[in-house]
Parts: structure tokens; C-alpha cells; sequence
């Protein structure tokens, strides 16, 4: 294009160049994967990957692909025009377009990213082989960006071989790619990633790869595949034409701590395809801002893994691959074919537990519709994220991924019932085993003193001459005797009732922890006091410490005697509900003053962490508070609402005094709503819930009698 004097083009410098090639990629495999797909519109058949890292920080990437070439014109007029549609060519069939990945005519930047120097060979039925060179290493910023003809021979083609077989196509060789971070791991990585940058099943195309990384290394191109651990996934959903009865395992294992849990084989679930709703037709904004009404349709699949994590996945499927190059569990958007978002689960927002087990490919060609907007960004690596048809792809996929992780959670809880049933199990048969143990024992104790009795009466027939004397020694020797057993008996009971007193020592330590700690408490405000520097703040600073750690010592004694509940500081993790509930039925169940009512749906699951004697003192503050105000009924509602569990807890009682206002005043330490309560408890509630659950706790206003808590963590 010549400039007139009414017209003057823009032009393009080496800066510009750079700047959009570095921006457009986050890595080096994107760019790679950019440069195959250009070689994919390009009709071919077959794509080789060549990478020589012998010389790691500067080694060469040879693509070459079969298509259908370009000569000097192609060249001249589209490969160097940037941002040039290639289907708004006219020269191109329509047919072909519609089929064509790329969109804005940028994908050729992906060169400039990985190198300052790159060769660009082609040939063409036609005109046959050119060869061409951009050397960018030593140009200046401003200077315009230029091809210079070249002799192909020249060149030092490392798959020369594989290029002469190809009577069409290009061959772009990247010169000085400085692969110095990228080991083994790495490259075994691209291979699962460049796989998963098309649909292969359905691209009717061939991608080989050859990695040299020593010098004696022959050139071998093995072909890219998908590898899909698909027999780790226990729920699964398909829409797809593929066949998936030979990919997927009819049964998987779960993982378990206890081995005849892990090996027990469960079925796999397979959705059917029309229970959710993945189609329609819609009318969508055009480009000048009219509407028009398409066709729209979500395929593909989606499943959810029984484990990410590596051993365990293994077990049930040993092409589950993870590390820091390759990422399994990705819910991958597909475009034309082409990776478009490599997981769509971050545009979802999805919180979930198990949100990140799951796994899938799905298609949504709307996204990248001709009459409609483009909507992609810049490095074809994202959409727009609040576009009507981002959107509605969210709306069809929710149903489908919120099923997948409750059926998830399901198993999980299954297998964590199974476990607890099989401990219990186990503590039956060893107490059984104790008892017939000490059966056996006293038995024996029983033969060896008959034993010891008869020999003692056949001494006493011997001499019977001094029967006074050895009367007097048998009942001795017998008391003697006597004693000796007893003290065996005892001593066995002590070994046997070895674990009570371990878990009693426990608590004596528990409560000695506490009491250490409160004694510290004291001794520095008394030097503070020494030293007229103790303030107001200081004590109430220790009084709430000092509260705090004496309902953790009441916690230690309340149910100390129950087995059932440890004592341990530690944080546990497991179903907050099931512990609220049995804390409820064994220790507050105890309390004739109240009674307690707990409504649990059997759907009300929710897993976290938590430090069981802060439950307690939750707990143990409400129940006193609710006595307190002279309550009969005190109720447990518990929901999950929007990932976030939910605790309601209401009694009847005498509520709030009427006069107070401001609710939130009630969590002060030192103030109450009852008038004999100190105005602690619901102090360290609040204390427990938001700063150590990071969750919130809400007095709900109420004109009827009664109080009501609302804990949503």
C-alpha cells in the first residue's frame, strides 16, 4: 500500500511487534500450540513438533506441517498483514472458513514470542520451496519488520527427512528459544498439554512430537494423544458422539486409610444424557447492536475424579498425571476445535468442595459465531466474562457440576461411615478379645490355687503332730497367698484399664495447660500492677483470657468421662453437624433444666475444621444462657445455603429486655441479655466463630418470646 496526498497508512515497527508477541502468551507451550494451529487452518493432515534442547538455553523448535503452503503472494499480502480475518476472505471456500480456528490473523506472533530469529520455509504444488528469515537480535525498535529471502539448504533443517516427504506445507524453525527452566517433567507435561489444546477426536489431523535432549539422540516423533485418566472418575456426564464404555471403569476404588475400605470396588455412575438441558435457540446481540436469533448447544463431557491426588488416582487409573506443568482437573472450553479456556470452572465462581475433582472437555461454538460479536480476547486465551453467551453457557453447566459434587460428597460420606463402623467393629472384637483373655486368666489363677490347696493338705496329713503350729503357718501362707493373687488381679486390671487412665492423664494435662496458662495471665498483670503500669484495658484484656481458658478447663470436665469426645487442642475435620448433634444427645441431653430439640435433614452435611472444645464452649454458653432465661425448649435448625453452613438455635425463654437496642452491644464482653448472665458467653462465641471459623454470628430481632442465634461459617 502506497501512501497519496490524501491518504497515509500506519506501518509497523519491531517494538509494536514485540510488545503484542510478548503480551499475547503466558508461556511457551501456548505459543506453540498457536503456531500448530495455523498449520491446522492450513488444511493439514499431518503436523510434526521437533525440539532440540541439547543446548538448552538455546535451542531449536522446527513445525512443519502438510498444508497447503503459501507462495510469494500469500506471503506478501496475508502473512504479513497483522490482525488479517481469514474468513472474511473471499478467495477462501466458505466451507473451509467456517471450520477455520483462528479469527484475528495474530496467531503468527507466537514465532516473536519464543524467538528474535526465526526461518519461515514454505513450497506450493504450483511454485514450489521458498524460504524466508525475520532476524530481529540486532535491529533497532523503530526499524520496520521485514522478511529477507534465503537459500533453504543453507538453513541446517534437523528434520530435513521429514520435510522432504511433504510435497506441500510450512516449516516455521525458531532459532536461540532459551528452554532453560523446562526439565523433564516439563516436557512430559506439554505433551498432555498440547494435547489438550484441540479436540483430536474430531480434528481429522495427526500432531507428532520429537524431543532431543542429548546429543546422541535420534530424531523420533511419537504421536500426541489425549491422556484422560477416565477410570478414576466414579460420576460422569457425555453428550459427545465419542463412545465412552471402553474409556470409563464400570467400578473405582476410593481411597481409605483402612485397606479393605480402599479395595472395595463401588460403581461407577453414569449420567443420562437428557437430564439436563444443554440446548436451544436464543436471540443474541449483533455487532451494530441488533438481535438475531441462533441455534445454540453445549457438547462434550464432564466427570469428577474419586481422588486428585497422584498414588491414590493411580490405583484406579495410571494415566492420572499431575505436576507443576500439567493440571488434570480443569473443566476445558473448546472453540472450533481449539482450546479457547483452559478452565472454565474460574469463570463459574465454584466454591464447592470437590469443585476442584473435577474434570471434562466441552464445546460451545457460539462463543465464536461469525453474525456475532468477537468476544474473545486478545490472546484467545478468554472470553468476556460478563457477555450473554459466557453467561449462558454458566446457566447450562451449573446443574451439571453441582450434581457431579454431591454425588461426590455422597461417596465420600458413604466411605467415611463405613470407616467409623469398621472401627467400632474393631473395638468390639479387641474388648472381646480383653475379656476372654482375662477369662482365661482367672481360670488358671483358680486351677493354681486348688493346686496350692491340695498340696498343702497332704503337708498338713504329714504333719499332724504339730497341727496347731502349721495351722497357724497355712493360714499364714494361705493369707500370703491370697494377697499375692490379689495383687496380680489388681495390677492386671491397672494394664488393662491402661487407656482410661492414659486418656485421664490427658486431661489432667489438658487442665494443668490451662491452668499454666491463666497462672501466667495473673503474674503479668501483677507486674504491671508492681510497677503502676496496669490499666483498665489490661484488665479486661485478662479477665476475657482468664474466661476463656476456665471455660476451656469446664469443657475438659464436662465431658471428660464420655470417650466418645477427645479432649485434644487439635483442629479436626468432619461433619460440624454430626458433632453438634452427638455433643447435644450425650452431654446437654444430661441438662433436666431444658430440653434440647435437634432438626437435622439427613441432606445437612458439612465438612470443615474445627477445635472440638470451642464447639463446646459454643454450645455450653448457649445452653447456660437459655436456662438462664428460664427456657423449656431449645432448638437446633441446620442448613447449608450457598456453600456456607448454617446454624439457627432458638429458645423460649424470656428473650431480650425490651429496652435494649442495639443487639450487637450483647457481644461485648461483660454485657448480657439475661439478668443473672455475666456477659461473657456470647462474648466468646462471637470471639470463636468469627475470628477462629472465620465465620459470623447474628442475633435475629424478634417481637415474639424467646432469642434466636444465627452462626453461619
Amino acid at each position: 500500500m502506497q501512501n497519496s496526498d490524501n491518504i497515509i497508512y500506519f506501518n509497523f515497527s519491531y517494538f509494536a511487534l514485540k510488545l503484542l508477541g510478548k503480551g499475547l502468551y503466558s508461556n511457551h507451550w501456548t505459543a506453540i500450540a498457536e503456531l500448530v494451529a495455523n498449520g491446522l487452518d492450513a488444511q493439514a493432515k499431518s503436523v510434526k513438533i521437533l525440539i532440540d534442547m541439547t543446548d538448552k538455553e538455546h535451542s531449536i523448535i522446527e513445525i512443519l506441517d502438510n498444508g497447503t503452503g503459501m507462495n510469494y503472494d500469500d506471503l506478501a499480502n496475508k502473512y504479513v498483514l497483522i490482525g488479517k480475518n481469514k474468513r472474511l476472505d473471499d478467495s477462501i471456500d466458505t466451507e473451509l472458513k467456517e471450520h477455520f480456528m483462528g479469527r484475528k490473523g495474530i496467531g503468527k506472533l507466537a514465532a516473536l514470542y519464543l524467538s528474535n530469529k526465526y526461518y519461515l520455509l514454505t513450497k506450493t504444488l504450483q511454485y514450489g520451496e521458498e524460504a524466508w528469515c525475520l532476524d530481529a537480535s540486532n535491529v533497532s525498535d523503530s526499524d520496520i519488520p521485514h522478511l529477507d529471502r534465503c537459500i533453504a539448504t543453507n538453513i541446517g533443517i534437523k528434520s530435513e527427512k521429514e520435510w522432504k516427504a511433504f510435497e506441500t506445507g510450512t516449516m516455521i524453525r525458531l532459532t536461540n528459544v532459551n528452554l532453560s527452566n523446562f526439565g523433564v517433567r516439563s516436557i512430559e507435561g506439554f505433551k498432555a498439554r498440547l494435547a489438550d489444546f484441540y479436540l483430536l477426536d474430531e480434528l481429522g489431523s495427526k500432531i507428532e512430537v520429537s524431543i532431543i535432549d542429548s546429543k546422541n539422540k535420534e530424531i523420533k516423533f511419537e504421536k500426541v494423544e489425549k491422556s484422560i485418566a477416565f477410570k478414576n472418575m466414579c460420576v460422569f456426564y457425555s453428550n459427545s458422539s465419542i463412545d465412552f464404555k471402553k474409556k470409563l471403569s464400570s467400578t473405582i476404588k476410593m481411597p481409605s486409610e483402612i485397606a479393605e475400605i480402599a479395595e472395595k470396588l463401588r460403581s461407577v455412575e453414569i449420567i443420562p444424557r437428557e437430564q439436563f438441558k444443554v440446548r436451544g435457540e436464543k436471540e443474541f446481540y449483533t455487532e451494530n447492536g441488533g438481535k438475531i436469533s441462533l441455534p445454540y448447544e453445549m457438547t462434550g463431557w464432564i466427570g469428577i475424579h474419586t481422588s486428585i491426588k497422584k498414588e491414590d488416582a493411580n490405583r484406579n487409573d495410571k494415566l492420572f498425571l499431575k505436576n507443576k506443568a500439567y493440571r488434570p482437573n480443569q473443566l476445558r472450553l473448546y472453540v472450533r476445535r481449539k482450546l479457547a479456556v483452559e478452565n472454565f470452572l474460574d469463570y463459574m465462581k465454584n466454591t464447592q468442595a470437590f469443585s476442584n475433582y473435577i474434570e471434562g472437555e466441552i464445546s460451545f461454538d457460539i462463543l465464536d459465531n461469525n453474525q456475532l460479536e468477537d468476544i474473545a480476547t486478545s490472546n484467545r486465551q478468554g472470553f468476556v466474562e460478563d457477555d450473554e453467551r459466557i453467561i449462558l453457557l454458566i446457566n447450562l453447566l451449573k446443574p451439571i457440576v453441582g450434581y457431579l459434587i454431591r454425588q461426590r460428597v455422597k461417596l465420600g460420606t458413604i466411605v467415611n461411615n463405613e470407616e467409623r463402623d469398621y472401627r467400632e467393629k474393631e473395638k468390639e472384637e479387641a474388648e472381646k478379645k480383653r475379656q476372654q483373655e482375662e477369662k482365661l486368666r482367672i481360670e488358671a489363677e483358680k486351677r493354681k490355687e486348688e493346686e496350692e490347696k491340695k498340696r498343702k493338705k497332704v503337708e498338713q496329713e504329714k504333719q499332724e503332730e504339730k497341727e496347731k503350729r502349721e495351722k497357724a503357718e497355712q493360714q499364714v501362707s494361705t493369707l500370703n497367698v491370697n494377697l499375692g493373687s490379689e495383687k496380680k488381679r489388681n495390677e492386671f486390671l491397672m494394664d488393662s484399664l491402661g487407656e482410661d487412665q492414659l486418656n485421664f492423664a490427658k486431661r489432667l494435662h489438658m487442665l494443668k495447660i490451662n491452668i499454666s496458662t491463666m497462672n501466667k495471665v495473673i503474674k503479668k498483670q501483677v507486674m504491671k500492677l508492681q510497677r503502676g503500669r496496669l490499666t483498665e484495658k489490661d484488665i479486661w484484656e485478662a479477665l476475657k483470657r482468664m474466661s476463656y481458658l476456665t471455660m476451656r478447663m469446664r469443657a475438659v470436665l464436662q465431658y471428660g468421662a464420655l470417650a466418645k469426645f477427645d479432649t485434644k487442642e487439635e483442629t479436626t475435620t468432619g461433619d460440624i453437624f454430626e458433632f453438634i448433634k452427638e455433643y447435644c444427645d450425650n452431654i446437654l441431653g444430661q441438662y433436666e433444666d431444658i430440653k434440647i430439640h435437634i432438626n437435622k435433614p439427613e441432606t445437612a452435611i458439612y465438612i470443615t475444621s474445627f477445635v472440638p472444645q470451642d464447639i463446646s464452649i459454643i454450645l455450653d454458653n448457649i445452653v447456660s444462657n437459655s436456662i438462664k432465661a428460664k427456657a423449656d425448649n431449645l432448638f437446633f435448625y441446620f442448613d447449608v445455603i450457598e456453600g456456607h453452613a448454617q446454624i439457627d438455635i432458638i429458645d423460649d425463654g424470656n428473650g431480650i429486655d425490651k429496652n435494649i437496642t442495639d443487639l450487637e452491644e450483647l457481644f461485648e464482653f461483660g454485657k448480657g441479655y439475661t439478668d443473672t448472665g455475666t456477659g461473657v458467653g456470647l462474648y466468646h462465641i462471637k470471639d470463636i466463630v468469627e475470628n477462629k471459623m472465620q465465620g459470623n454470628v447474628s442475633i435475629i430481632a424478634s417481637k415474639k418470646k424467646g432469642f434466636q442465634l444465627r452462626i453461619r461459617i
